[in-house]
């Protein structure tokens, strides 16, 4: 699987390609704690091109959506849909973060400190 990161300041955006199975969740994980060790604090996950989340994926944004909010960040859900959208929705995921249909309306609602839901 394929994870392309960006930053700007404190916040960090991440576009999984493909399917996180058991062996792509742990690197992203890793790439997920580095990213709030350097210092984000706010979060995009970009999934877009994300076709499969497992119960690992699942866990992943858990410990991350936890470790954000004990430093006051956030993270929100960009471009779900599918059957990744339904397996987060069935999961729970998506009533614990926020969901917007771009990458770019999640960016601007984390700039502009918005606890609207708009999108999925």
């Amino acid at each position: 699987m394929l994870i392309q990161s960006e930053s700007h300041d404190n916040l960090v955006i991440v576009r999984p390609h493909g399917d996180i199975s058991k062996s792509a969740a742990a690197e992203l994980d890793e790439l997920l704690d580095a990213a709030i060790d350097d210092g984000a604090r706010l979060m995009v996950l970009d999934c877009s091109s994300l076709s499969h989340i497992s119960s690992d994926g699942l866990k992943v944004l858990l410990k991350t959506l936890r470790r954000l909010r004990d430093t006051d960040g956030r993270a929100v859900l960009a471009a779900t849909s599918g059957r990744v959208h339904s397996v987060m929705e069935a999961s729970g995921l998506m009533t614990l973060m926020q969901a917007y249909e771009s990458s770019e309306q999640a960016i601007a609602a984390l700039n502009n400190g918005s606890d609207q839901l708009d999108g999925n």
